[in-house]
């Protein structure tokens, strides 16, 4: 579990530029986009109600994945299998093979995302189940060429024997990243307590791209297991 975060985090570190070029290309429209409507519309809307606020944000930050969020995992994942290669890919390859892919990414994406809800609410086990078994259908759309349930069946495959393993790292994975944030939002808003100010847009986009380029990793986490688990299958 350590090896794979340590190699992720390799990886990430030394192509870091291009990495973040590639998630801000959907995520600093998309923060500009939530910190206007977090600081200026929505507590108008909701007469400063937090929670209703938050609620309202969670659910724009969600159509902002679900809508744009196939481009730049898959402009990641065709970097990440290029560099493991030995190639170097560029921004605009790597954006340009998401492209095409990003429409059959979001179907397959879309119908496993209501096998695993339907896990989840008749029974959270079946539910996480679920998700451990699909956990590499990105990879596979991405990377292998097929949607859809074959895309669902080689992620299984690819999965098998793996799934604790996997799950267990991704919890780490999360819990570094939630400490990680936590610091990175410290560090930022301490100046402004300090002077007693508490929104401030210009510090708001700066955590939230910085959050934003973050969440790479645990899309580097995933795919180091689908490469792995590639690379052990028997050749045919």
């Amino acid at each position: 579990m350590i090896q794979k975060i340590r190699e992720a985090l390799a990886l990430f570190a030394s192509n870091f530029v291009l990495f973040s070029l590639i998630v801000l290309t959907v995520w600093l429209p998309g923060s500009i986009l939530l910190i206007y409507l977090r600081l200026y519309v929505f507590p108008g809307m909701n007469g400063g109600d937090e929670l209703r606020i938050t609620i309202q944000e969670l659910r724009m930050s969600q159509f902002i994945e679900g809508s744009f969020g196939t481009l730049y995992v898959g402009a990641l994942l065709h970097a990440l299998a290029q560099l493991k290669r030995g190639f170097h890919p560029t921004y605009r390859e790597s954006m340009t093979h998401a492209a095409r892919k990003c429409f059959k990414l979001f179907g397959t994406r879309f119908v496993t995302g209501f096998i695993v809800l339907g896990g989840l609410i008749l029974f959270i086990v079946p539910g996480v189940i679920f998700a451990l078994r699909y956990a590499l259908i990105d990879a596979a759309v991405v990377l292998e060429g097929v949607e859809g349930s074959k895309a669902q069946k080689m992620s299984a495959n690819l999965t098998q024997g793996k799934r604790w393993k996997i799950f267990w790292t991704m919890i780490l994975t999360y819990l570094g990243l939630f400490i990680a944030s936590m610091i990175v939002s410290w560090i930022l808003y301490l100046p402004l307590s300090l002077i007693g100010q508490h929104d401030n847009f210009g510090i708001e986009l700066i955590y939230q791209c910085i959050a934003s380029i973050l969440s790479a990793l645990p899309i580097i986490v995933l795919f180091l297991f689908y490469w792995d688990a590639k690379n052990q299958q028997p050749v045919v």
